[in-house]
């Protein structure tokens, strides 16, 4: 990609997760080697990584990335002496948020709440244009804020019921089956996009347990909104693609529980870059990395 934001070249590699990751640092270098003619990798001014997990706060180290195995993996420095080649990591939800601020649907603005609803509830927080990391490089992880509940829903953390429990696309599944369950009621098939749809329709019990998601999404949201008071909030992941029958919803919600001062004055927005927001993101923090 080059300094403004054009992808020349994009490609993807399989993810080698034998012996806990280990082969994957050394494989991507040498992809970067084999894609890149040796000319081109010579003017090359940084590399930017978004990982599945925490960072170090030197931001040197993969703390851990569940999904690929990996504890206190020195990927930084693994990299930098592969390709002779500057090196920034950070979070993948991080690198996203930081992606639609640049090229996606926060443009031009510098603080705004990121939020992906997925199989989990991910997030990243920009105030005046920088991610807060925080000190053990778990800032904006707001899947994990407690729901009070009479349930006890078990997180992928260990903890009980989580945000992610509730306002993740598993978490709509499991309450939509509970709800069907409760009035011995079953469909062939049972998805968000089907709740949605459902919903859409009329559905009684689907608009219930839709109501109920984005009253404990609204009420989580709000208050990380009374913390940091910022201007928009971008809403990506899979259970976006629901659009205004999501969003719409959610802001009305936010309005009833935010401060008065702050009610009004923000936006909810679908995220725009998709699958590419952690790769914008991953450039600029390499291109805004202090030398």
């Amino acid at each position: 990609m080059d300094q403004q934001g054009i992808i020349e070249k994009k490609w993807s590699i399989p993810t080698n997760i034998s012996e806990k990751g280990k082969y994957i640092p050394g494989e991507i270098a040498s992809s970067v080697r084999t894609t890149i003619e040796p000319q081109k990798l010579q003017s090359v001014a940084g590399i930017g990584i978004g990982v599945p997990g925490p960072i170090s706060p030197d931001g040197k180290t993969v703390v851990q990335a569940v999904n690929l195995d990996w504890t206190q993996m020195p990927l930084k420095e693994i990299l930098e002496n592969e390709l002779g080649i500057e090196v920034t990591l950070l979070n993948d939800a991080n690198a996203a948020a930081l992606g639609e601020m640049w090229k996606g649907a926060a443009q031009g603005k510098a603080d705004l709440l990121f939020v992906t609803l997925g199989t989990g509830v991910g997030g990243g927080i920009v105030l005046n244009g920088e991610v807060l990391n925080g000190c053990h490089s778990s800032g904006g992880e707001i899947g994990h804020i407690p729901v009070r509940s009479e349930e006890n829903r078990l997180c992928g953390c260990g903890g009980r019921n989580c945000l992610e429990t509730f306002a993740s696309a598993n978490g709509l599944m499991l309450s939509m089956k509970k709800a069907l369950l409760l009035k011995e009621e079953s469909w062939p098939e049972l998805t968000p996009p089907i709740i949605f749809e459902k919903a859409a329709e009329n559905h009684q019990l689907a608009k219930e347990v839709l109501a109920e998601f984005t009253d404990i999404l609204g009420q989580a949201l709000a208050g990380i909104m009374n913390t940091i008071d910022v201007e928009e909030v971008v809403i990506g992941g899979g259970l976006s693609e629901a659009g205004d029958q999501l969003l719409k919803p959610l802001q009305e919600k936010m309005e009833q529980y935010v401060f008065p001062q702050i009610k009004e004055h923000f936006t909810v927005e679908k995220a725009l870059l998709g699958n590419e927001a952690g790769i914008y993101g991953a450039v600029y923090a390499s291109l805004n990395e202090p030398k």
